[in-house]
């Protein structure tokens, strides 16, 4: 096809194709002519994406111009002082999403003020800013959907029950730095959010008791801020805690959660005590999703696994072939593996997956030694429409090519991946 026959197909046909160029691409075709600028500029090719800060003194005018146009939703900032973040939030009025790492200071979140659409507020790094600094300036967005504090020191039990201010919160992230949230008060906020959906817990310093309160109906409690009502039922759906040492929950902890469809478990030191995982499945009519990150060796006790399971993740853990193929037998609807960066199986148990998950629909192996042979071999996961391959020096580009060319192209190869993306805590 012609160039300019190319031009006069609709612009809504020239979008959609845009959509599949990674941001290079798009700079390459913008850099062509006053229309395709036009287009590449367009909102709807830019709704998902990230600007990433970490210095903003070399941006011109025309640059903050074109951010404009773009109606940039969500920035990551980093090393930026409180003039300079002012100017990204004056500037970038349509802001929903932020997401702050080393530069957080008292006075920096003063420059939230401006964002009056902010939903999800990502707080990475809080070794620096007291909690009552943080919620003083946080509970005024009442819209927030999404929230998380990372490395924060929680001194005083009033400024984090202040979090029930926050009526329309879905996602909750509760990172502290000594693995010590105050027990009492989160159970105070759990039962007085009533679309809280995801909640995510460092638990580092808990043992099963006072775990499995915060998720028992509280008696009474006491708090500064407005009361709220206090709701019968969690309602959650996912749940993670990082860092624990607890094997279980009570039995009243588990009837709460019953509604959960997602469990993750990352740096759990007790993935292999049998009884935790056999009561997730069994206590948890729901789970469709388990994950296990940077953990102890996943050898649960394989029976009560659910032919409803659907997604397993078994990340930077070990896991062996004997392990694998009793999930097989079990989990006949699996529909997404991710087994990045873990070990204790081996190449020709990869071999067999065709057979043990036909089902497979995402299929994750970054870090894994895969030969040509075995990629051939996968291409007979007929579902397949993810593959992960990164970090693999072992495949040839003409190999990718013979798999492309055996799957007809239907599923999408992930060949690269940034160090950093395997950081999955946020410390």
């Amino acid at each position: 096809m012609a160039i300019v026959e190319w031009l006069q197909l609709p612009q809504e046909v020239l979008l959609h194709i845009f959509l599949y160029l990674s941001p290079s691409e798009k700079a390459n075709v913008r850099a062509t002519c006053t229309y395709l600028r036009a287009l590449v500029d367009h909102p709807s090719l830019w709704r998902n994406s990230t600007i990433f800060f970490r210095s903003i003194g070399l941006f011109n005018a025309k640059f903050w111009d074109t951010l404009q146009i773009r109606k940039i939703r969500s920035v990551e900032v980093t090393k930026v002082t409180l003039k300079q973040f002012r100017k990204i939030t004056l500037s970038l009025p349509d802001l929903t999403t932020v997401r702050m790492d080393s530069c957080l200071k008292g006075e920096i979140l003063q420059g939230l003020r401006p964002l009056v659409n902010l939903k999800q507020l990502y707080l990475t790094d809080c070794s620096h800013v007291s909690d009552h600094d943080i919620f003083s300036e946080v509970i005024n967005f009442h819209q927030l959907t999404h929230f998380s504090l990372c490395k924060v020191y929680f001194l005083n039990v009033l400024p984090l029950t202040s979090i029930v201010l926050l009526q329309n919160l879905y996602s909750l992230s509760l990172h502290p730095k000594d693995g010590t949230v105050p027990e009492r008060a989160l159970q105070y906020i759990l039962f007085r959010l009533p679309k809280l959906k995801e909640l995510s817990l460092a638990v580092g310093n808990m043992n099963k008791w006072k775990l499995s309160l915060c998720f028992n109906r509280p008696d009474n409690f006491l708090s500064a801020a407005e009361e709220k009502p206090c709701i019968p039922r969690l309602q959650l759906q996912k749940l993670e805690l990082l860092n624990s040492g607890c094997v279980s929950l009570s039995t009243n902890a588990f009837d709460q959660l019953s509604t959960l469809t997602s469990v993750c478990l990352r740096h759990y030191k007790y993935l292999q005590h049998e009884d935790f995982i056999e009561a997730l499945f069994l206590k948890l009519p729901n789970l469709t999703e388990l994950k296990t990150e940077w953990a102890a060796p996943f050898e649960p006790f394989l029976g009560p696994i659910t032919s409803k399971l659907e997604k397993l993740s078994v990340v930077g853990t070990k896991i062996c072939n004997a392990t694998l193929n009793c999930i097989s037998q079990s989990a006949s609807e699996l529909k997404c593996l991710n087994l990045s960066f873990s070990h204790g199986y081996d190449e020709e148990m990869v071999k067999r997956f065709p057979c043990l998950f036909p089902k497979l629909q995402n299929l994750y192996l970054s870090n894994a030694r895969l030969t040509e042979e075995t990629l051939v071999v996968l291409a007979n996961l007929y579902s397949l429409r993810v593959l992960d391959v990164s970090n693999n020096h072992h495949l040839t580009p003409e190999a990718i090519l013979a798999f492309k060319k055996i799957t007809c192209n239907r599923v999408s190869l992930i060949l690269n991946r940034p160090s950093e993306s395997v950081q999955y805590c946020c410390w």
